[in-house]
């Protein structure tokens, strides 16, 4: 069996903003409460097109994507923390599904660095 890294959540949308990207390439992110916990959704392409135009606070959202976490210190604690995101590739918003057009997907990057996803500030909701 190979490795996978997916990951389906159904849940209430909290916030949804557009993402300037240096490419002017459509970027969305969204606030997905699940029972108690937080989820950061990234989304690209015709997704996040979807996403911006569609979703409002409140709307039930289904994603399926890939799991990543990403790790900061915490300039006033000193202290390691984690935050998990997933980087949508298919959404189920008001009954309509949408994935990610995959021929629009560059091959990802590999740094070797621990910390390639997004660095929290000190307003982050998680």
């Amino acid at each position: 069996m190979k490795d996978q890294n997916e990951v389906r959540l159904t849940g209430t949308t909290d916030k949804t903003r557009r993402i300037a990207t240096k490419t002017g390439a459509p970027m969305a992110e969204v606030i997905l409460t699940v029972r108690q916990d937080r989820f950061r959704i990234t989304a690209f392409g015709n997704v996040a097109e979807h996403l911006l135009a569609r979703a409002n606070a409140g709307d039930r959202l289904s994603v399926t994507g890939s799991l990543s976490v990403s790790s900061w210190k915490d300039e006033s604690t000193g202290e390691w923390r984690n935050s998990f995101a997933v980087q949508a590739w298919g959404v189920e918003l008001h009954g309509e599904k949408v994935s990610y057009e995959r021929k629009q997907q560059a091959p990802p990057v590999k740094s070797g660095r621990r910390n390639e996803g997004y660095t929290a500030g000190p307003n982050d909701p998680f």
